[in-house]
């Protein structure tokens, strides 16, 4: 492991290496044997990448250390640019697939970025292009992302058809809840997703809100519903009362007074089908009559200091 000093003085020296930088291919080998540690140049496209650290396998291992080292690059470099989750896709490159979750922090100069990702075995800070990733973000990008609102930088969202139907929500919520307390628990943030729908008679009311910090939470309020899913018929659904809870299982800063709710686990004890089954069956008891009348609340895009695009989960907006 290397080494907190030694992790800042390599930030830095690959962030004015980024703002500078000529021909990768030429100037990435000698950047390596000018930091002295053990970074490898990898081709197609060209980048420098140091593993930092090999903690425990286990995801809330993984997690924790990756937080640690993103509050190291954060004192030594700033607020990233960017950061997220790249989500069931990957960008081009040799890159690794942590089955724990992938996320990133990435500090842009110009025409080269400075990354924090999820490698194999631990955190590793990779410098690349920019476009490796806008590119493929803007076209075909899943996961999450998020812009630090005093950075400057824009990227263009990509655009993904919404779910056919019911079969095609669950697959996408499952595919997203999966790993999200692992990521959101990875970079030190908390998303609050409010998920409403159209309902006939009723407009458009709130039914769920998607909670997810260093665990994920599934709530469920029941207002303007359909009777198949209010009070006890919820509980036989699978949702339970808030008041039942026990101690920790409440948020001050992410609750809202939802009625109802499911604690779906920490890093790596999510069941995505579980709590994808229990969402899709909730809504359409609620009387949802299609997946394409769920709606994801815009207030989810804003969590200071970060402004969040979702396109995992290819819902429309309201």
């Amino acid at each position: 492991m290397i080494s907190t000093e030694d992790m800042t003085k390599a930030a830095r020296t690959l962030s004015a290496a980024a703002r500078d930088i000529g021909r990768p291919e030429e100037s990435l080998p000698e950047l390596a044997l000018r930091l002295g540690l053990p970074a490898e140049v990898v081709e197609d496209p060209a980048a420098l990448v140091l593993p930092l650290s090999r903690p425990h396998a286990d995801p809330l291992a993984q997690a924790v250390e990756f937080r640690r080292v993103a509050d190291v690059l954060r004192g030594a470099l700033g607020e990233a640019g960017f950061l997220g989750a790249h989500g069931h896709t990957r960008p081009p490159g040799r890159r690794a697939d942590p089955r724990w979750g992938r996320p990133f922090l990435r500090w842009r100069h110009g025409d080269t970025t400075l990354e924090l990702r999820a490698g194999a075995v631990g955190p590793e800070l990779v410098l690349e292009p920019s476009a490796t990733w806008e590119t493929w973000y803007q076209s075909v990008g899943t996961g999450f992302t998020g812009t630090w609102e005093h950075s400057g930088l824009a990227v263009d969202q990509p655009r993904h058809e919404g779910p056919g139907d019911w079969d095609d929500l669950h697959l996408t919520l499952a595919s997203f809840l999966r790993t999200l307390p692992a990521e959101t628990h990875a970079l030190g943030i908390a998303h609050s997703l409010p998920l409403y729908g159209r309902i006939a008679g009723a407009g458009a009311p709130l039914l769920f809100v998607l909670t997810s910090g260093s665990r994920l939470h599934l709530d469920f309020t029941e207002h303007q519903v359909a009777e198949a899913a209010r009070g006890e018929r919820a509980a036989a659904l699978g949702w339970t009362s808030r008041e039942s809870l026990p101690p920790g299982h409440l948020d001050e800063d992410l609750d809202g007074d939802a009625p109802w709710r499911v604690d779906a686990g920490g890093p790596g004890e999510v069941d995505p089908g579980a709590a994808a089954d229990l969402l899709v069956r909730t809504a359409r008891a609620a009387g949802v009559a299609r997946a394409t009348d769920l709606i994801l609340g815009g207030e989810a895009e804003y969590r200071h200091p970060y402004r969040f695009a979702f396109p995992s989960l290819s819902l429309p907006v309201g």
